[in-house]
C-alpha cells in the first residue's frame, strides 16, 4: 500500500496534479485524521529553523518530536491554504524534514540555568546563543527566521497544567512559544480543560510565528471577517482550531515575500540592503460615496501594498484593530512610475471609536523589505473634504 501511494503522489508531481501528503505511520490517530485532506505544497527554497531551547537544568518534555511535528505541519498546511485561498499559490513557511516525516528540530542546551533565559529576562541572551550555535553549525541556518521553543519552567508557579515562565512572542525575525505534555494535537477543538489550553497556546504559537515570518498584527474588513471568521494576527490566538479563523489578504502578501515562502529556484537575496525604498508621487486623497480613496504613484522594486486605517493608540500591541487592505499596482508607464489605487469604506471599519484615524501606507519590497509611511486624518473633516496627502511621500524602511 505504501508502495502505490508513493507511486500516486509521483504520479501526480509528473502531471502537475495537486495531491494529498502522506501522513506517516507512527502519528497519532487524531493528526492522521485532521492531515487527511493535505495539500501538496510547492517546494520551497529555504527553510524555518525549528529549535528546542534548554536551560543547563531543564529536559525535553517528553514525545515533543512527534507532538511538536504534527502542531507544525497542521499549521504549514493552514497558513499554505489561506495563501491558495488569497491567490498567492499553494505555498507556505518551509520546514527541515527528516526521513521519518517529522519536522527536523534542533534541540540546543542553553550555558545558564533555564530561569536566565525566562520572560522576564527577554530574549537577548537567547538569540546571542542561537547566533553563536549557526555560526558554528552554518549548514544548520536553513533561513533567517528561527521558531524556538522552550518547555514550560516547572515551579511553585508553572507547569504542565499551568505552563509558562519562557518567553512567548515575536521579535524581528525570530519567534518563541512553550511546549508542555499536553501540547498535542490530540485535544485540538476539544471543549475540554486540555482543549481550551491548547487552544490557548496553540493559537499563541499560529499567531506568534506569523509575527516571525514579519506579520504585524492586523484586522480585516467587516464584510470579510463576517465570511471567514477571526484574523489570526487580531485575535486569532484566541479562537485557532476552535471556531474559523484565517489570514488577512494583507498577511498573505507580506508572506508572499517572507524568505521561508520562497518557492524552490527563487534566488532573491532576501532583506539585502540593495533595494531602495519606494518613491511615491501625485499623491491625492478624497472622500467619495462613503469611504477614503487614496490614489498615487509609485516607483521601485515591490511588489504589493497594504494600507491600515486603525483607532488610536498606535504603539504596539496597540494595533489589533488596524484594518488592511490591501492592493496591487498598476501598469509601469513611460517614467518608471505605476498607479496604486484603494478605496477604504468607513462602514468596513468595524466599530470606530474616534473621529481621529491613522491611515497607515506598507509598501512590500520583492526582497522582503518592508517601508511605511503614515498619516493622522478626521473622519469628520474628510467628509468634509478637508483632508489632503503630501504629493511627494517619503516611506521609511523597516524589517529585518
Amino acid at each position: 500500500m505504501k508502495r502505490i501511494a508513493s507511486m500516486t503522489v509521483m504520479l501526480g508531481m509528473l502531471l502537475g496534479m495537486p495531491v494529498e501528503a502522506e501522513v506517516p505511520a507512527h502519528f497519532s490517530a487524531e493528526a492522521k485524521a485532521l492531515l487527511a485532506n493535505s495539500v501538496k505544497l510547492e517546494e520551497s527554497e529555504h527553510q524555518l529553523n525549528v529549535i528546542y531551547f534548554l536551560g543547563t537544568d531543564a529536559e525535553v518534555v517528553p514525545g515533543y518530536e512527534r507532538r511538536l511535528s504534527e502542531l507544525l505541519l497542521y499549521l504549514q498546511q493552514f497558513y499554505g491554504k489561506e495563501m491558495e485561498r488569497n491567490g498567492f499559490g499553494r505555498r507556505s513557511f518551509g520546514l527541515p524534514m527528516k526521513e521519518n516525516g517529522e519536522v527536523e528540530i534542533t534541540v540546543l542546551r542553553g550555558k545558564l540555568p533555564a530561569a536566565e533565559y525566562g520572560y522576564d529576562k527577554g530574549p537577548s541572551k537567547t538569540l546571542e546563543e542561537v547566533k553563536a550555535y549557526f555560526a558554528a553549525h552554518p549548514d544548520k541556518k536553513r533561513s533567517h527566521h528561527s521558531f524556538i521553543i522552550m518547555p514550560t519552567f516547572y515551579n511553585a508557579q508553572y507547569n504542565d497544567k499551568n505552563p509558562g515562565g519562557v518567553p512567548f512572542y515575536g521579535y524581528g525575525v525570530n519567534c518563541f512559544a512553550l511546549d508542555y505534555a499536553d501540547f498535542d494535537i490530540k485535544h485540538l477543538g476539544k471543549d475540554t480543560p486540555e482543549g481550551r489550553l491548547l487552544t490557548k497556546w496553540y493559537g499563541g504559537f499560529a499567531h506568534e510565528l506569523g509575527h516571525g515570518l514579519n506579520l504585524p498584527h492586523n484586522n480585516a474588513p467587516a464584510s470579510m471577517n463576517a465570511m471567514y471568521g477571526e484574523p489570526l494576527m487580531n485575535a486569532g490566538n484566541y479562537t485557532f482550531g476552535l471556531k474559523p479563523t484565517y489570514l488577512t489578504p494583507a498577511s498573505c502578501a507580506v508572506l508572499d515575500r517572507s524568505e521561508p515562502f520562497a518557492v524552490a529556484g527563487d534566488k532573491t537575496t532576501f532583506y539585502s540592503d540593495g533595494l531602495p525604498v519606494p518613491e511615491v508621487r501625485e499623491a491625492k486623497l478624497s472622500y467619495e460615496d462613503g469611504g477614503m480613496k487614496l490614489q498615487f504613484m509609485c516607483k521601485g522594486a515591490f511588489t504589493n501594498i497594504n494600507v491600515y486605517v486603525q483607532d488610536p493608540p498606535y504603539q504596539v500591541n496597540k494595533d489589533y484593530d488596524a484594518v488592511a487592505f490591501c492592493t496591487t499596482v498598476g501598469e509601469e508607464r513611460w517614467d518608471g512610475f505605476r498607479p496604486v489605487s484603494v478605496t477604504i469604506p468607513r462602514k468596513e471599519l468595524n466599530e470606530l471609536r474616534s473621529d481621529v484615524q491613522r491611515l497607515d501606507l506598507y509598501f512590500i519590497a520583492i526582497n522582503g523589505n518592508r517601508a511605511r509611511w503614515n498619516m493622522e486624518f478626521k473622519w469628520s473633516d474628510a467628509e468634509k473634504g478637508n483632508v489632503s496627502i503630501p504629493e511627494n511621500l517619503s516611506p521609511s524602511r523597516v524589517g529585518y
